[in-house]
């Protein structure tokens, strides 16, 4: 057992920091860049565990780690809210007891320790990968990224700054097991999700393309609709909207041959004007 009597890392605490900036106006505040380069400090030392807004009267939230209260008033000494005239400044320890211990207490690890920082791609394993890419481009929209022809490697984005998708198509040179393994692969729940503004016109734009859908749009309820389809080769994809199911027509952008489903015709009731 330790000797606590010794010298040594001392465990930190939380600590909250509280402003409230009542009426003040958006140019008497710090501005965005500034609050990044402090947070990023605070991150690379291992303090930072949160920051968020406050309301009711607005204001800024911040939850750090220190070893003492008068460590912690060190740390907030360049803190971009500090001496904010017109504003209410708070700081005080996070007490598990009456506040929760919905925060991690342990820092945070270290940069150049071996910390995943950011998902770059997911692979889908394909068949043939020229009418594949044609139809991840045509039907799903997604343009390339980065594309070597001479090793057969293609990644697609759907955007600045999101996550590739890279399209492989097995090949037997690569040797056993990994070549019948990956073929293994084709046909099967990817897990990837997808967000789309439309789960129904999504649907009507997959089925004029003849791809299969496997879960229309159904209403999920935490509120939002999700849509399982499947590519060419069968690799099932799930979407979701978010909100409630659209009442009304998908855009006119959806080519002329998805037309939606006919509605039954209203049933006359006794009583009623048909």
């Amino acid at each position: 057992m330790s000797d606590p009597s010794r010298p040594g890392p001392k465990p930190k605490r939380l600590y909250v920091r509280t402003v409230r900036v009542g009426d003040l106006q958006r140019s008497e505040l710090p501005g965005a860049a500034l609050l990044r380069r402090f947070d990023a400090e605070l991150e690379r030392v291992g303090r930072l565990v949160a920051r968020g807004q406050l309301t009711n009267p607005p204001g800024d939230l911040l939850i750090f780690r220190a070893v003492s209260y008068d460590e912690a008033l060190r740390v907030l000494r360049t803190d971009p809210f500090r001496g904010l005239s017109g504003s209410a400044y708070e700081v005080f320890e996070w007490n598990p007891m009456a506040l929760g211990s919905g925060a991690n207490l342990e820092p945070a690890p270290a940069r150049g320790s071996g910390r995943l920082t950011a998902l770059l791609r997911v692979g889908v394993v394909v068949r043939d990968l020229v009418s594949s890419l044609r139809w991840y481009q045509e039907v799903l929209g997604f343009p390339i990224r980065e594309q070597d022809e001479a090793t057969g490697y293609v990644e697609l984005s759907l955007g600045r700054g999101a996550s590739g998708l890279s399209l492989v198509s097995p090949r037997r040179e690569w040797g056993e097991p990994l070549y019948s393994e990956t073929v293994g692969r084709i046909g099967t729940s990817t897990g990837i999700v997808f967000q789309t503004d439309s789960a129904a016109a999504l649907e009507l734009r997959l089925k004029s393309a003849g791809a299969r859908i496997t879960e229309p749009p159904r209403q999920q309820p935490w509120g939002g609709v999700t849509l399982r389809f499947q590519d060419p080769d069968g690799n099932e994809f799930l979407a979701f909207q978010l909100g409630s199911i659209a009442e009304e027509r998908p855009p006119s952008s959806i080519p002329a041959t998805a037309t939606p489903a006919r509605r039954p015709r209203r049933q006359a009731v006794p009583g009623q004007e048909s």
